[in-house]
């Protein structure tokens, strides 16, 4: 028959107390900790991947807000330039009837210049006829007669220095 020895029967009760202990002190709170552990680290990979889907949503709205911001900048850009060529064709127009405006002056003011001039010639012209006349009739003429000539050629000079008038205003 077997014989049992009393140490072994001590050392199987040892070894099973020690192997109830460390499952009690040592295991579960090893298994215990690598749970935890393990579900920490499950966390946060749930937590990178749901920041992962944030950050994606998040790139793609601003790839849209970007998109919509290039639309909105190339619509401004073509209004500005819309505005700009109103208001160059704006500028345009004004400085043509400015333009007008000033010619339109000058020669009102070139008009009185001729006139004047002619006026001034004419009254020349008076004078000198005058002085000849008076020169030529000194001598036998009646003051009637003198009159009568002097008339004749004034309306004379008139009506040339009008047609002459008439002619530079039509040129």
């Amino acid at each position: 028959m077997i014989r049992i020895d009393r140490s072994i029967i001590f050392q199987i009760i040892n070894f099973l107390a020690l192997v109830f202990l460390l499952l009690r002190f040592l295991f579960k709170p090893v298994v215990k900790a690598l749970d935890e552990r393990s579900n920490r680290i499950r966390g946060e990979f749930e937590k990178i991947e749901e920041e992962k889907r944030a950050l994606e949503e998040e790139r793609r709205r601003l790839e849209e807000e970007l998109k919509n911001l290039k639309e909105k900048y190339l619509e401004m850009l073509d209004q500005a330039s819309r505005e700009a060529q109103k208001i160059k064709e704006t500028i345009i127009q004004e400085a043509y009837r400015e333009a007008e405006k000033i010619k339109r002056e000058y020669e009102r003011r070139a008009k009185r210049e001729i006139e004047q001039l002619l006026l001034e010639l004419k009254e020349d012209i008076v004078d000198i006829s005058e002085e000849v006349v008076k020169r030529l009739l000194k001598v036998h003429i009646t003051p009637e007669v003198q009159t009568r000539i002097i008339e004749e050629m004034l309306e004379e000079a008139v009506s040339r220095l009008e047609a002459q008038l008439r002619s530079t205003h039509e040129g």
